[in-house]
């Protein structure tokens, strides 16, 4: 296996492109000086030391030597165990911090607000996807789309190539895999500036964050159903709320598998 494909390997485990490349040099050549790491990984001497930083909190780099200063890589053994488990820890307590919210939000009824939450019940996705859309015109950071159909609409698709061109990170989780029936419209959402994953999960709440500010959940009366059903969506700025589902967002980006749009 070369040094592009371990590097892919490790993007997989949720590392950005300069730490999986900064990491995988740092195999290659073993206990280095910052230089020889920037040469070797090709990442810019200027953001060599934050990716460095970022690997020795993530447990993945230790600094090897005093002067002068070297850094070496910890065994992926090692290293890649104690993240998957890290990880495992995270998702675990966040997921059930959602089945408990999902559980109260079901007993509420139609319109209700609850402590700042907005709950409504429908019979299909214009209204929701309105909704997202009015999210996406406030994002000015970036925003998580949880999906599993890639719903589309032609004010939906206006905004996300909108949202791309002021800078938005928009990262798309789907919870299935990309086939035939969806390929058309992620691909679409990729060529136009979304960055998806895939994230498997039969039962999965569809849920949009914008900014770490605002979240959108709908919970379907039967998710494994495609065709017309009901569900309830739920909008909030609580920032409790929006904080662990932000937290979850971000954890579950972490650990999703990068989708390949060139095969």
């Amino acid at each position: 296996m070369d040094k592009k494909n371990i590097s892919e390997l490790f993007r997989n485990f949720g590392l950005s492109d300069y730490e999986s490349r900064t990491y995988s040099a740092l195999l290659f050549i073993g206990p280095s000086k910052v230089s020889d790491i920037s040469r070797e990984s090709k990442v810019p001497q200027s953001k060599i030391y934050e990716v460095l930083e970022r690997l020795m909190a993530k447990q993945l780099v230790e600094v090897y030597g005093i002067r002068p200063k070297e850094f070496r890589a910890i065994h992926p053994n090692v290293a890649f165990k104690n993240l998957l488990a890290e990880k495992e820890k995270q998702m675990a307590y966040l997921k059930d911090n959602i089945g408990t919210l999902a559980n109260v939000l079901k007993q509420n009824e139609e319109g209700q607000v609850l402590d700042g939450i907005w709950t409504t019940k429908e019979n299909g996705w214009k209204s929701f996807i309105n909704k997202v859309c009015d999210m996406m015109s406030r994002s000015n950071k970036y925003i998580y789309v949880v999906t599993r159909d890639f719903s589309w609409s032609y004010k939906f698709g206006q905004l996300v190539k909108s949202s791309f061109r002021k800078g938005v990170d928009i990262r798309m989780i789907s919870i299935r895999e990309i086939d035939d029936s969806v390929y058309q419209r992620a691909k679409w959402m990729h060529d136009h500036g979304a960055k998806i994953k895939v994230f498997n999960a039969n039962v999965h709440p569809r849920i949009i964050n914008s900014d770490g500010k605002e979240v959108l959940l709908r919970l379907d009366s039967n998710p494994t159903k495609r065709d017309s059903f009901y569900f309830t969506s739920i909008w909030s700025k609580d920032a409790s709320l929006v904080k662990v589902i932000d937290t979850y967002l971000k954890s579950l980006w972490d650990i999703a598998k990068p989708v390949n749009f060139k095969k």
